[in-house]
């Protein structure tokens, strides 16, 4: 359907009697992307036919594909020339060019769209399904996402720790503990039911972040928490692209040295950052739909925006 669009919008340039995009049944948000892929396509291909005579050579395609970071060989860039030169006249006109560089263009766009989508449409989860774990290859590759957060000094001041089972039953023990010593004022700043299960073993996975400490130098131990803080979102973001849930939590507990020694954290060198809770959600499944696990949006782009001149 698009490369058809894209065929009618380049032909319509040229003449009348060409079917238009509303022809071939295309809706009108179909139509604007691909008019708009259009002109990005007609835009690439003048600046890459450097001379000008409405073709693309050889030499200008290296330049196309230097363009797109595409690494090939000299034999695989003679063979799209020839694959992409359909009527075999030693160029590449405009009608071919479009047929490939198009596409490319599209799915660039579709992966874009489909990137702001998981952006926007993840939330935090409340409700895991405890009967259906999440395999430490998807934990992997989670953190591989996070360690790739913006961090400019190179400090990578992050770790992630797994806590299995046995040692959350441990801090649900410890967290009984420090309520019973806090009284109403740790209680106050407790989760409970639905937000907390009464056995912490059921929400299946937890992962404990701690960030680095300089205590001599606070600027950079804030800038490193700003990095950690940053590698939790892509860790939760990794997470919601496989259909896992998840909520970044806090509390009195994780502040205490019985913590610490329970998960294995030396405070004079690092610190907690908070707790990834994450697991498949109760509601809404693999495809995340439910209407009771959506938030509601209180401000707008224009609300929280200013444009200076």
């Amino acid at each position: 359907m698009t490369t058809s669009i894209l065929r009618s919008e380049s032909s319509s340039e040229s003449s009348s009697s060409i079917r238009t995009p509303k022809d071939i049944g295309a809706s009108d948000d179909t139509i604007q992307a691909a008019r708009a892929i259009y002109q990005r396509t007609k835009s690439a291909f003048e600046r890459f036919d450097l001379n000008g005579d409405g073709g693309i050579t050889g030499d200008e395609l290296d330049q196309v594909l230097l363009s797109l970071n595409v690494e090939t060989t000299n034999d695989e860039r003679t063979a799209l020339f020839y694959h992409l030169d359909v009527n075999g006249d030693g160029m590449i006109d405009f009608q071919e060019f479009v047929e490939w560089y198009s596409d490319a263009a599209w799915e660039a766009q579709s992966t874009s769209d489909t990137f702001r989508h998981l952006l926007m449409s993840r939330r935090t989860v409340n409700g895991f399904d405890p009967n259906h774990p999440v395999s430490d290859e998807v934990l992997k590759r989670a953190i591989e996402c996070a360690i790739a957060a913006p961090n400019r000094s190179g400090s990578e001041p992050w770790r992630f720790i797994k806590v299995g089972p046995d040692t959350v039953e441990q801090l649900q023990v410890l967290n009984a503990r420090v309520i019973m010593a806090g009284g109403d004022k740790v209680i106050s700043r407790q989760q409970s039911k639905p937000l907390l299960p009464d056995v912490w073993t059921e929400i299946p996975g937890w992962c404990v972040v701690t960030s680095l400490r300089s205590p001599d130098d606070p600027e950079t131990e804030l800038k490193d928490f700003r990095s950690t803080s940053c590698a939790m979102q892509n860790f939760m973001l990794s997470m919601w692209s496989e259909g896992v849930g998840s909520k970044w939590t806090e509390g009195p507990t994780q502040k205490t040295e019985q913590f610490a020694d329970l998960v294995g954290i030396d405070t004079n060198t690092e610190k907690v950052v908070g707790i990834l809770w994450y697991g498949f959600p109760k509601e809404g499944g693999l495809l995340l739909s439910s209407p009771s696990m959506k938030c509601q949006q209180r401000k707008g782009v224009n609300d929280v925006l200013n444009i200076l001149p």
